[in-house]
């Protein structure tokens, strides 16, 4: 694996004109910065929420810092499978080819279980299933690309997660572990979905990326309905703001993965300092994670995941 260079930041992103992306969860937080660089450098640039009114908000925000108008918005809430295929339909119909799409969207640790109408539990649905969809969904526009990017963008707080194929509905509900779990998935359905495009001899790379510790609001949310260690974390940000790095700092990796001529397919970047916290992109030290290279796990999360979603 090749790692990027030193200090790699937004200036090195390459001109993206005439390019089109798709960001989930593009109206705040990270994949707010992520769909600004983007802008920034000539991409047109879909962005996906489930609230119509902070979408709108956020094009026109992007629009004024950017000074680029080749921005949209499209309201899908990404837990419905029928609203991800929906979305999926109105892009296919829509978009002459797609170059980049950065899978970003999440849901983070609520205390209680939520299943979806489909008979997902919450976090799996939005944080893995939906961006699997999209991806085998939008194959057909990623191919008409040249060297187009799929980035799944997974999470520092994956601690020591075990998949398991009996979880995905939420029973024995931990929201740690869920949430960990389906970060997992993510990475390794980066690297299956990357050889899945190369042994069709697609030129689509299939990476993934980890934001570190970004300061947003999913990390600060303090209701009684998220989860105790998302309450501590978010007192601890409180006393030690400095442990938090900006959103246009913790989308670098994402970008890196999605524009950088010398990423790598199937590989997962994240920042470089403080084990994956900070930083610059960097390579992760997930990507010597186990259930990364076993083949046959790898096969098997792919067989239950188009079981679920039917896709």
């Amino acid at each position: 694996m090749q790692a990027p260079k030193r200090h790699w930041t937004e200036r090195d992103m390459p001109d993206l004109t005439g390019r089109y992306a798709v960001v989930t969860g593009g109206t705040s937080g990270v994949g707010f910065a992520m769909s600004a660089a983007l802008l920034r450098h000539g991409a047109t640039v879909i962005i996906i929420g489930k609230n119509r009114l902070k979408g709108k908000t956020a094009v026109e925000t992007l629009k004024q810092q950017t000074q680029r108008q080749l921005i949209r918005f499209i309201a899908a809430d990404l837990s419905d499978q029928t609203a991800v295929n929906q979305l999926a339909d109105e892009l296919l119909a829509t978009l002459p080819h797609l170059d980049i799409l950065i899978n970003n969207a999440g849901v983070m640790m609520p205390a209680k279980r939520t299943v979806t109408r489909d008979g997902v539990e919450l976090m799996w649905a939005v944080n893995y299933f939906a961006g699997f969809m999209l991806t085998l969904r939008l194959s057909s526009l990623l191919e008409k690309a040249p060297n187009a990017r799929v980035v799944n963008v997974a999470s520092i707080a994956m601690g020591r997660p075990h998949l398991t194929f009996n979880q995905f509905d939420g029973r024995d509900y931990r929201p740690w572990t869920f949430y960990a779990n389906s970060k997992l998935a993510q990475a390794m359905m980066a690297v299956k979905l990357n050889q899945l495009f190369h042994e069709a001899g697609q030129s689509v790379m299939v990476n993934g990326s980890s934001p570190g510790l970004a300061a947003t609001s999913l990390k600060t949310i303090q209701s009684w309905a998220t989860a105790w260690p998302m309450r501590l974390a978010a007192l601890s940000f409180r006393i030690m703001p400095w442990l938090r790095q900006s959103p246009q700092r913790a989308a670098l990796p994402a970008l890196y993965a999605a524009t950088d001529a010398h990423a790598q397919g199937g590989v997962v970047y994240a920042p470089a300092s403080w084990h994956g916290l900070r930083g610059y992109p960097g390579l992760w030290s997930w990507n010597g994670r186990p259930e990364l290279h076993d083949q046959d796990l790898l096969n098997r999360l792919y067989r239950a995941s188009r079981q679920v979603t039917g896709v």
